[in-house]
């Protein structure tokens, strides 16, 4: 049963990978309309709107442990949309994709630091061919390093930081996911409408298109909310790590949809790198469940002696 609750899990979390590569083409649009912040407030904003329908029964009874926790992953949720937000800005978006993309090397190492665990030999193979793959993919062009780089390396950090503190944070621990990712999702929507005032510069919202307000919903339903209650759900019954590798598919999903539906041509370059990903994320998730294995088989091993 544990097995099957694993491949739910895996599953789950790819779901996520795929619709967040959509993300990309749909935020591309909609940003021919507005400014990013203006839009991330609107796409956060909606996404709470249905949140609270649903979890406000769990909001009122969320203890302080609930709401203080789920306010320090709101914040690190912001700082991650802020440095990129930023970092795209001042570099190029083939650096972006590749930094980014770093957060799946990240995240084992900021596992082990926070767990005092030893980085296994099998996830390190892993993540460096899934770094070769994102290279692949993503740098078409030569590669010079500025400030841009250095914001989108912090979101990329700060995403790994996350995905090892939730973890740490809810562990043993009684917290409903729904209220957990309101408010987190809530303290997003805040710091983006606040960078929304700050701009100064009045939004006309009424005069956007039907197919504005069709994509933001389709980013606040899809790419958001349930989006990151499965990430927030799915981490405790699993590892940082294989969701890194699992979320590290994603710059795969976004070249498909974008040569689908967005007309986008890939050198045979970029085919290898995506395909060099996707072997990357299995061999993680091999040598993963090999290594759980042998964890059990010690231990029965142990109680036998």
């Amino acid at each position: 049963m544990k097995s099957e609750k694993i491949w739910l899990a895996d599953l789950s979390l790819l779901l996520v990978a795929i619709v967040w590569g959509s993300s990309y083409l749909a935020t591309k649009i909609v940003l021919t309309e507005l400014d990013v912040y203006p839009f991330l407030f609107i796409r956060f904003f909606l996404t709470i709107i249905l949140m609270v329908l649903f979890t406000y029964k769990q909001l009122i009874k969320a203890s302080k442990q609930t709401w203080i926790t789920g306010m320090v992953f709101g914040l690190f949720l912001a700082g991650i949309f802020t440095s990129e937000t930023w970092g795209i800005q001042y570099t190029s978006a083939s650096n972006a994709g590749f930094l980014i993309s770093l957060f799946v090397v990240f995240t084992p190492l900021v596992e082990s630091l926070m767990f005092k665990e030893k980085i296994r030999f099998g996830i390190l193979v892993a993540v460096i061919l899934s770094v070769i793959g994102t290279f692949f993919l993503t740098m078409k062009s030569g590669y010079t390093f500025n400030i841009g780089d250095l914001l989108i390396l912090l979101a990329a950090l700060l995403r790994a930081i996350q995905m090892t503190v939730t973890q740490k944070m809810t562990k043993g621990h009684v917290m409903d996911s729904g209220a957990l990712t309101t408010i987190q999702l809530g303290v997003v929507a805040i710091v983006m409408g606040i960078l929304s005032l700050s701009n100064g510069d009045g939004y006309s919202f009424f005069s956007l298109s039907l197919k504005f307000w069709f994509l933001t919903a389709y980013l606040a339903i899809f790419c958001t909310l349930l989006a990151f209650y499965i990430q927030l759900t799915l981490i405790r019954r699993t590892s940082p790590t294989r969701v890194g590798l699992l979320m590290g598919t994603e710059p795969v999903f976004s070249a498909l949809f974008a040569v689908c539906l967005g007309g986008d041509l890939m050198t045979l370059q970029e085919w290898i790198g995506g395909l060099l990903i996707v072997a990357a994320t299995y061999y993680g998730r091999y040598m993963e469940s090999r290594s759980h294995v042998k964890g059990i088989d010690k231990k029965t091993s142990e109680i036998e002696m």
